[in-house]
């Protein structure tokens, strides 16, 4: 039997345009009839594809089992692979290349569902109108990093097509009127109830604060969750959770008391913006992957995987609610992982613009070659490069593997995204496609989405590096906690951590726990990674949260305090301040875990650079403050 072909959709192409992937709370609730039928025809479709059978090759189970938990092969035989188990490419520079056809997938199945199932259940006379909307039907993304309008608040927030458990959508009975279904985009539910075990998803190993071990029963969910109640403490967990079905009570309680998706100091917006600076991130190595190079600059320990593994996190849940996103084995059941990773992809796409004439935009630089760990495909020790095969993703029915070469130019899979339009009017001014005018005016996009006027006119710029070993504690995300403020108040909060005033960021690892049952033993590309205990990095930028501390120069008596700054553009100045006002901290589920002073495997160093009124452009020219960190488990500083 041949492969399953992965074309991308070619309905809706024009000889000079491709259908765009939209922001999902800019396309639903639909504002014109087009997209109000692609609503539909997008629940509908998914509804569909959580209720196929769970061993059907393109099903909703199968397709999201392709990303961790049960470690089966997709569509390939195995005689021929390694002896490692999953597709995993984290922590590789073939991070966003891999997820690439992942999506093309996903989106095309849903397609197919439309075309072949959807829409074939309306009245004949009808099914023209809602074939023409489902031609121009692309993935919609999820852009977590721009604050939505909820009410009257502006707030970090999942997108509202994700946030009920049920949902309206048209009756397909007379293509008229609505009807409310289960929502398929608030969680997936296995046909007849099953339980996930039941088709080989394992456990996922975790720890108590005395490291005593224990597992999260994902087997047992019938559903996924996020932030489902989980005590960390006690191999129990609440009889909602231990049973597959959330306590949607519960869950809505814990998500609207979710701090993170309000929190003012947190940086995502900033950190995402600065993924398209010029000068700031120069490689695509840099740009692609946590994995630590000896290359890289005090700026390029910012990278596009870092920031995607804390949005997992902050959407899945933390210490005593754990969700499906949180954990990598089992974070593409949960419907929104998707619209997540789409939106991976789109700033995947939009670096590629922008660096469209730098030099070492796409595997270049032989400084930054990085060895493989080793999937079901990828022979260990193999060096990754624009051939490598992205697998399981076939581009013909032989069975011939994607490359990232193959997925580089994503336009002609059928698709681009709002800021990528070259072919609009406006970058023609002449007639004539001019380049530069359309770089400028994704950076345009870029800094009105993302960019803080108060960091933008900055005279100086601070950021705090991290290097942390991913595997330290067999495998088990922990996340570090970044605090600027009066460490005694720290120590002393009672609540989570998360919800700290004093928070100005966390690095969330994304791992994969190694010490996996023999008869379920993971993924093997992480038990090799462990092995060799490899370092990634991550960067907060910290100078918003630095600038409202900075005292006036008439304020002579607060220059004095521990919470005044005197001046942000000297550097000894921010040292001393940072000296005694930053602060992290490791958790893992809700429990604090040291940091060795030996032999540390989180390592903090600060960076400070001026800035010059007249050339803006960050990323060189940055200093080491060495005693920001000194006397503190983990602090850089010698």
């Amino acid at each position: 039997m041949g492969k399953y072909v992965i074309t991308g959709i070619k309905a809706g192409i024009t000889p000079d345009t491709v259908p765009l992937r939209l922001e999902v709370d800019s396309w639903y609730p639909g504002q014109t009839k087009e997209h109000l039928l692609q609503n539909s025809l997008f629940i509908w479709a998914l509804r569909f594809l959580e209720d196929k059978d769970p061993k059907e090759k393109l099903s909703y189970f199968q397709i999201a089992g392709i990303h961790g938990s049960p470690y089966e092969p997709w569509d390939e035989n195995t005689e021929s692979q390694t002896p490692d188990e999953g597709y995993c490419t984290h922590d590789s520079i073939l991070f966003p290349c891999w997820h690439r056809p992942y999506m093309l997938l996903f989106e095309q199945v849903l397609y197919e569902v439309m075309e072949n199932e959807v829409i074939k259940k309306l009245p004949e006379n009808m099914r023209k109108v809602w074939r023409d909307a489902a031609a121009t039907f692309r993935l919609p993304y999820w852009d977590w990093a721009e604050k939505k309008k909820r009410g009257d608040a502006v707030v970090y927030d999942v997108p509202i097509i994700a946030k009920a458990p049920e949902i309206e959508v048209i009756n397909l009975n007379d293509g008229t009127t609505t009807v409310k279904i289960d929502n398929p985009m608030y969680k997936f539910t296995m046909p007849g109830g099953a339980a996930m075990g039941s088709y080989n998803v394992g456990d996922v190993d975790d720890q108590t604060s005395e490291g005593k071990k224990i597992s999260i029963p994902f087997s047992k969910s019938k559903s996924t969750s996020r932030w489902a109640p989980f005590e960390s403490e006690s191999p129990n967990v609440s009889t909602e959770w231990i049973n597959g079905e959330v306590n949607n009570e519960m869950a809505a309680e814990a998500l609207n008391d979710h701090k993170w998706y309000n929190g003012e100091n947190l940086p995502l917006a900033e950190m995402t913006y600065r993924l398209f600076l010029p000068q700031y991130i120069t490689s695509f190595s840099q740009f692609a992957t946590t994995k630590y190079s000896e290359t890289n600059e005090a700026a390029s320990y910012l990278n596009l995987e870092f920031v995607h593994n804390n949005v997992h996190n902050w959407t899945g849940g933390t210490d005593k609610y754990i969700g499906h996103m949180t954990e990598v084995p089992v974070a593409a059941f949960d419907p929104i992982f998707f619209m997540h990773h789409c939106n991976v992809d789109r700033q995947f796409a939009i670096w590629q613009a922008l660096n469209v004439d730098n030099k070492d935009n796409w595997f270049e630089r032989q400084d930054e070659q990085l060895v493989d760990n080793g999937t079901w495909s990828i022979e260990k020790g193999s060096t990754d490069t624009p051939k490598t095969p992205l697998t399981p993703f076939h581009k013909d029915t032989e069975g011939t593997y994607f490359t990232s070469d193959d997925i580089r130019d994503w336009t002609q899979w059928g698709y681009s995204y709002p800021e990528l339009q070259p072919w609009l009017p406006k970058y023609k001014p002449e007639g004539k496609f001019d380049k530069q005018l359309y770089l400028n005016d994704i950076q345009n996009q870029l800094k009105k989405l993302y960019s803080s006027p108060e960091v933008e006119d900055a005279p100086a710029d601070i950021i705090v590096n991290v290097e942390y070993k991913r595997f330290a504690l067999d495998g088990i995300p922990y996340t570090v906690y970044f605090f600027i403020g009066d460490e005694d108040k720290i120590n002393q909060y009672k609540e989570p951590l998360y919800t700290h005033p004093s928070l100005v960021g966390y690095v969330y690892t994304f791992t994969n726990p190694v010490y996996q049952n023999p008869d379920a033993p993971g993924c093997g590309h992480c038990r090799a990674k462990s092995a060799e205990g490899t370092t990634s990095t991550a960067q907060i930028p910290i100078t918003a949260a630095l600038l409202p501390r900075v005292s006036s120069s008439q304020d002579v008596a607060s220059t004095t305090s521990s919470h005044s700054l005197p001046s942000i553009t000297d550097p000894e100045n921010v040292s001393q301040h940072l000296e005694k006002n930053l602060h992290w901290r490791v958790k893992v589920h809700g429990h604090d875990v040291s940091i060795p002073n030996d032999d540390p495997f989180v390592k903090v160093s600060v960076y400070h650079r001026k800035v010059d009124p007249s050339h803006r452009s960050r990323g060189h020219g940055y200093s080491h403050l060495k005693h920001a960190t000194r006397g503190k488990a983990g602090g850089f500083w010698a």
